[in-house]
């Protein structure tokens, strides 16, 4: 097999370098995720989030930096991809604004 024939097969895998699991506590403020993958310029194939969060929490939204108006859910005990670049910003806030409540969220990155 050729070496092109076997990166364009490479592309279609989840990941084939590394992946790195992130537990982020989330606040009802909007705050911005930073990426763990070792790479300084790493080319991310998977992105999902998984929401850990006690029964009495709220859903963690996910988003860009108004993810406070305009986030989408991620419901407690919920495996979600997210399909998003590894260029872009993403931040996670707890739907609860003013409660105090703290979220607890499991982020997975793959290259």
């Amino acid at each position: 097999m050729s070496a092109e024939i076997a990166y364009l097969l490479r592309l279609g895998v989840p990941s084939d370098k590394e992946f790195v699991i992130t537990p982020v506590t989330v606040e009802d403020t909007p705050a911005k995720f930073t990426s763990q993958l070792s790479d300084d310029n790493p080319t991310r194939k998977t992105f999902a989030a998984y929401n850990n969060s006690h029964a009495d929490s709220g859903e963690i939204l996910w988003g860009s930096d108004d993810v406070v108006t305009a986030g989408m859910p991620i419901p407690k005990g919920v495996l979600v991809n997210l399909p998003i670049a590894v260029d872009l910003d993403v931040y996670f806030c707890n739907s609860l604004q003013g409660s105090g409540e703290l979220g607890d969220l499991r982020v997975l990155e793959g290259a």
